[in-house]
Order: structure tokens, then sequence, then C-alpha cells
């Protein structure tokens, strides 16, 4: 699939709802009373609060049509599949709850945010 302007905006408009969205079910996700509560608050704080906050910024500067939000997206990204390959992982190993739910979730997203990462690591037209 070749980059298109259409397919940037598009993509840099779901990515900023799915962002924000993200954004404000952190602090429910870290009050909820689960297994390895105090490893998810640590996690959430340290790398995924961060990771959202570059995803936002980065979405916000491709709509924006600026040619560094591509750069803050491939790290939003990296950081991003980083942190839920590793933490996931953890989580798969440690809880036994709901495991193949995770399993598909988990391979859902990495699978996702490589796609992503490829699409937005495809050379462009300076002009754009």
């Amino acid at each position: 699939m070749s980059p298109t302007p259409a397919l940037d905006r598009w993509l840099a408009g779901v990515g900023l709802g799915l962002n924000l969205v993200a954004l404000l079910a952190l602090p429910v996700w870290l009050a909820a009373d689960v297994p390895l509560a105090t490893a998810n608050l640590v996690v959430g704080l340290a790398a995924i609060l961060p990771s959202l906050v570059l995803g936002i910024i980065a979405s916000a500067a491709l709509l924006a049509r600026r040619r560094w939000g591509r750069v803050l997206a491939i790290v939003a990204l990296s950081l991003s599949l980083a942190v839920a390959l590793s933490y996931g992982i953890v989580w798969l190993v440690l809880v036994p709850l709901g495991r193949t739910w995770l399993a598909m979730a988990l391979g859902s997203f990495s699978i996702t945010a490589l796609l992503l990462l490829i699409y937005w690591s495809l050379p462009r037209p300076w002009g754009r």
C-alpha cells in the first residue's frame, strides 16, 4: 500500500482518537484491583503514559502536516510495541486469568503496530 495524504490523515485521526481514549482509560486500569496491581502502576506511569502522550502529539502533528510528526509516530509506536510485548509476556506467564484472550489481543496489537511502523517508515516525497 503506497502512502497517500488522505490515508495519512485518516490514520492520524484514528490514532489521535485511540490515544485519547486510551489516555482516559489509563486511570481506570491503574485503579483496578487486579493481579500485579503494583506492576501495573509502575509500567502505566513509566512507559504507557509517555507512549500515549507521544502518540497524541504525533497524531496532532500529522494532522497539521508536520513532517516531524512521522518521526514522533515511529518513536511512539516503537515504545508502545516494546512495552506491550514485554509486559504482555510477563502478564501471560504470571497470571493465568484470561490467557487466551490476552494472547490474541497481544498478537493483534503487535501485528497492527508493526504494520503501522512499516507504513510510517515508507519514504515520501519532500514536497508534502
